[in-house]
């Protein structure tokens, strides 16, 4: 039997879909896909689908993997050169240029947790830095902002984790007022990495429709609240302080850009702090109700440790002065 369309004189055999060398290579099938796009997997498009040569394919099966990356457990070096780059291509508006940085960091081995903390937030931040000193325009960083959100949609799916989610729901809002949305993105992709169970609320959020959809959830384990402005802190304190009377036994972590800093957490009635969605990940397994299960497979997420309390990774690029 032959294969058929280009190639048609060819066994069955001698070549492969790519559904099918992602499932040799026991990887899903977009990162295969990936492989094709860098040039380590040589393919064909034929008649909507990719093939493989079978001796392409052993080839690359033979070839050792990069171990996985280990977030901030790695070497300054291991991410000062794609940060640079990636500085330059989110100032500069390049969508394509910016996400073949972040390919490039998941084919030496990183992990999309790891572009998220590693890569994309410190980047962001120096943006935002450079935006509260008059050296960058707010054009540029709206423009960088946008291009981050592309990204940051193309990644969403390599957090999808399988199996059931870990005890409890955690609920995540933008602060009344605070039309920020990045953050909430961030974190929420890296506890559902984790196995957590989320329910995003989005930005922006008006307090009496927080309070019902916080009330309405079904096993309410936290609330998260991001805050991205100072203008909007008042608002948040008021807010955590009824999330508390309505429901006593339910931690409420605050963070964001405007929020740096376990004192300032707390000072709006949070109940702890961390420094990033690594942190945060950590503090939640750690006040797992008794006798809630972890998913199967948990694992520590990259850089997390050990921290006195929680808040939303402070990663998006708006200035907290404004």
């Amino acid at each position: 039997m032959t294969a058929e369309g280009a190639g048609g004189g060819k066994r069955a055999d001698s070549r492969a879909t790519l559904e099918e060398a992602a499932k040799a290579l026991g990887v899903h099938y977009m990162t295969a896909y990936r492989y094709v796009r860098l040039g380590r997997l040589p393919a064909e498009r034929h008649q909507g689908r990719w093939w493989v040569q079978r001796v392409d394919l052993d080839r690359l099966q033979a070839t050792p993997r990069p171990s996985p990356g280990r977030g901030q457990g790695q070497s300054p070096p291991r991410w000062a050169g794609p940060k640079r780059r990636m500085l330059e291509r989110l100032l500069a508006g390049d969508s394509s240029g910016s996400w073949a940085i972040v390919e490039q960091s998941l084919f030496g081995g990183a992990t999309a947790t790891d572009v998220y903390l590693q890569l994309l937030a410190p980047v962001l931040r120096t943006i935002g830095d450079r935006w509260a000193e008059g050296s960058v325009g707010i054009g540029a960083e709206h423009r960088a902002t946008a291009v981050a959100m592309r990204m940051v949609g193309r990644l969403g799916p390599q957090f999808a984790r399988r199996g059931p989610a870990a005890g409890g729901t955690v609920v995540l809002g933008g602060a009344p007022g605070d039309p920020h949305l990045l953050p909430l993105i961030i974190v929420s992709d890296v506890l559902r990495q984790a196995g957590m169970r989320v329910v995003d609320l989005g930005a922006n959020l008006p307090e009496r429709s927080f309070l019902e959809l916080a009330g309405s959830t079904v096993d309410l384990r936290a609330v998260g609240i991001s805050v991205s402005t100072d203008t909007a802190l008042a608002k948040v304190a008021r807010l955590a302080a009824k999330l508390h009377r309505a429901h006593p036994a339910v931690p409420v972590f605050v963070g964001g850009p405007a929020v740096g800093s376990e004192a300032a957490a707390r000072s709006v009635g949070a109940d702890g702090w961390a420094a990033d969605a690594a942190g945060l990940v950590q503090l939640l397994r750690a006040s797992q109700p008794p006798g809630a299960s972890q998913p199967p497979g948990a694992s520590q997420p990259p850089g997390a440790r050990q921290l006195p309390g929680a808040s939303l990774t402070p990663v998006d690029p708006i200035s907290t002065k404004r």
